[in-house]
């Protein structure tokens, strides 16, 4: 079933006041109260704390970008020469965040620490706070050929006019501004090219999945390990151009 996605205009305004303080009270008010044992529950509550900051600020016409760093917690997606997938998107996800921001756009993020959620639970984080868009960063892999390289975005099966435009876009700056070549844009998932990726297929909202190059690939890898800012200013950037269509 197609996702029905309504399209808005925009108003971009200045930065507002970063909500870190609001919620960095939540936190201490969730923790004043009694000792949290474990690294692990206390960033689960953090990550409540987050969330609950972030629903309770007052509504304004802003576009607000819902970026999910993939996997994390116990579930660290693809590993490489020590590498970890899930370590590598919450990078380029926390500096997307910064740059969106800087220009004014409201960002949620699914986590901003490192923990595990799950699919649904990501969907429900997106349409539960009414985000316009949704970017979910990945990484590939493909150790039998390590020469495999380039930039994979993936949206619903059905290519939602919507859904090209963003995902192209990104695509575009990534390679115009990252140097890493485009495989293409394309609808529905790797095994499936009618069967979508969840996040594209339940959210309610503009939508795709970046796949950051392959961590198998030396070139790719220089995304992260050497330009991480170009990266996400690229990633960005072609939100940015997404946004400005609609105004």
């Amino acid at each position: 079933m197609k996702k029905i996605k309504k399209r808005k205009r925009y108003r971009l305004k200045r930065p507002a006041v970063v909500v870190s303080g609001v919620i960095c009270a939540v936190c201490a008010v969730a923790f004043a109260g009694k000792a949290v044992s474990g690294v692990a529950e206390q960033k689960k509550q953090a990550q409540a704390a987050y969330y609950e900051a972030y629903y309770e600020e007052e509504a304004d016409d802003r576009p607000l970008v819902c970026i999910d760093a993939g996997h994390g917690g116990s579930d660290c997606g693809a590993d490489y020469a020590g590498a970890y997938e899930k370590d590598e998107t919450l990078l380029i996800a926390r500096l997307v965040k910064r740059h969106l921001e800087s220009v004014g756009v409201k960002v949620l993020m699914t986590r901003d620490a490192d923990t595990y959620l799950g699919l649904d639970e990501r969907v429900e984080i997106c349409n539960n706070a009414s985000c316009d868009v949704l970017v979910s960063i990945h990484r590939n892999l493909y150790e039998d050929d390590p020469s495999i390289n380039g930039v994979e975005t993936w949206i619903h099966h059905e290519l939602p006019e919507d859904d090209v435009f963003l995902a192209e876009a990104i695509t575009t700056r990534l390679d115009a501004i990252a140097g890493i070549k485009s495989r293409g844009v394309k609808g529905g998932s790797m095994t499936d090219s009618e069967e979508d990726y969840r996040l594209n297929l339940n959210t309610r909202c503009v939508s795709c999945l970046v796949e950051l190059g392959f961590m198998s690939n030396a070139n790719d890898n220089r995304l992260i390990t050497e330009k991480p800012e170009e990266t996400a200013s690229a990633i960005s950037d072609g939100i940015m151009e997404y946004l400005n269509s609609r105004k």
